[in-house]
């Protein structure tokens, strides 16, 4: 492996929705975030206002459009927003909740489980298809900014097939990578080598330093 950084990516998810009581199927559905959610991502933005971050791109969705709008805020940078990054489309199930998917779709949520890469809700993707989405832009972030170090806002589905492809594991085992909301996750480059650096931190784990400022864990 080539020892010399390269990108840097602070990868996050979103913050906390306004129906996120309801555990809903989001996807392309654009919920906004709860006042929770806002919270997270403003005390991210102090936490990490002094990380010299060249750019901070999003999904073009309203949660993760704010999250980055907030995150970007000390930075004087405006979030760039990519279709690409949006959550896994649910197709019939948009903006439903787990009970109400249960009531209408009989047996559909124990067939997904089943069958993770390859189920497919009316009128929805794949994670396959997300991958085979998310993917290209991702890599396209990364060759844009060498010895560099950026934001993407995205979302729990999309930064579970980053990780599939990055550390090569299998679609159907991506649910054993836990996202959060807010969570954050850091991928350092060393050549073309990607080095995962922080896995589902929050801003609850992060600690105070002798000085009083809050630092994230690895730092």
């Amino acid at each position: 492996m080539n020892d010399q950084p390269s990108c840097r990516i602070y990868l996050f998810r979103h913050g906390e929705t306004a129906n996120s009581k309801e555990v809903c199927f989001n996807g392309h559905f654009d919920i906004g975030l709860s006042v929770n959610g806002e919270n997270q991502f403003k005390e991210w933005a102090q936490v990490l206002k002094n990380e010299p971050f060249k750019a901070i791109y999003s999904s073009d969705l309203e949660r993760t459009r704010t999250s980055a709008r907030l995150l970007g805020e000390p930075h004087k940078l405006e979030p760039v927003a990519f279709p690409e990054l949006r959550e896994l489309c649910f197709g019939d199930w948009e903006g439903l909740s787990v009970v109400e998917v249960e009531k209408r779709f009989p047996n559909q949520l124990k067939e997904r489980m089943k069958n993770i890469e390859t189920f497919q809700v009316e009128g929805g993707e794949t994670f396959r298809q997300l991958q085979d989405r998310v993917i290209p832009r991702f890599e396209d972030i990364v060759a844009r900014h060498q010895n560099e170090q950026v934001a993407l806002v995205c979302h729990g589905g999309v930064n579970r097939v980053i990780f599939s492809h990055l550390l090569e594991i299998p679609i159907e085992r991506i649910f054993r990578v836990k996202q959060e909301y807010a969570a954050l996750n850091i991928i350092q480059y060393f050549g073309g080598e990607p080095v995962v650096e922080l896995l589902g931190g929050t801003v609850n784990n992060a600690y105070i330093n002798p000085t009083g400022d809050k630092k994230i864990p690895i730092q």
